[in-house]
């Protein structure tokens, strides 16, 4: 559950060597440099109900998201780094009268990869306030470090928060939106596409792809 720090900066060093190959990473997550890929197994979770999260880690926030990914987050966060991936900031969510702050960081292209078939994200999320698919992007924020107890901690290996529809600034991932996970101050809107899921249970791989028109 710990990050280590010095372990990350390698990889992330690693990611400016010429080798353009595939990496077997931890965990079953595969790197793919050439295509600024990084391929993670995951199971689906819900295709019902109210969504926080799109993507959290099990035994976390499972009753709100729709995927599991069977990885540590920091795991995936060093993946995304060798990628080609620059975090950003976690959001800062609306409160009162502050509009909040979205997170920023590269735009990521995340899909569901089943029997062949790939889908966006989005298009397995439907915004009630549309009636469709959920519009914006995703960025890679990079969570947060944190110390406790003398161990420096990544904060979304202890949270679970992976790709965050609402706001919690703490994610790897988060939604291009600034959004309120309190229903005092945001109704829920984010449900699952039970229309293009497959059954909870269901192993699939999720892509995230960096998108290198953002870079610099």
């Amino acid at each position: 559950m710990f990050l280590n720090v010095s372990l990350l900066f390698l990889l992330g060093c690693q990611s400016s060597t010429t080798d353009r190959g595939p990496i077997a990473w931890a965990s079953g997550i595969e790197i793919l440099r050439a295509q600024s890929q990084v391929r993670v197994p995951a199971v689906v979770l819900l295709r019902s109900g109210w969504l926080e999260q799109a993507v959290c880690t099990p035994e976390t926030r499972t009753h709100e998201s729709i995927f599991a990914i069977l990885a540590e987050p920091s795991e995936l966060h060093a993946a995304l780094l060798v990628a080609g991936g620059l975090p950003g900031e976690p959001g800062a969510p609306p409160h009162l009268d502050n509009s909040g702050q979205p997170p920023t960081g590269s735009r990521l292209h995340i899909a569901m990869e089943h029997e062949g078939h790939l889908q966006r994200l989005q298009d397995l999320i439907v915004d009630d306030r549309s009636g469709g698919s959920l519009q914006g992007d995703f960025v890679f924020a990079g969570s947060r470090l944190v110390e406790w107890e003398g161990e420096t901690r990544y904060l979304a290996d202890d949270e679970g928060s992976v790709v965050g529809l609402a706001t919690f600034g703490d994610e790897l991932a988060g939604y291009s939106e600034a959004r309120s996970a309190s229903l005092e101050h945001a109704p829920a809107v984010f449900r699952p596409n039970a229309t293009v899921l497959p059954p909870p249970g269901t192993d699939v791989v999720l892509c995230f792809t960096v998108n290198p028109a953002d870079e610099g």
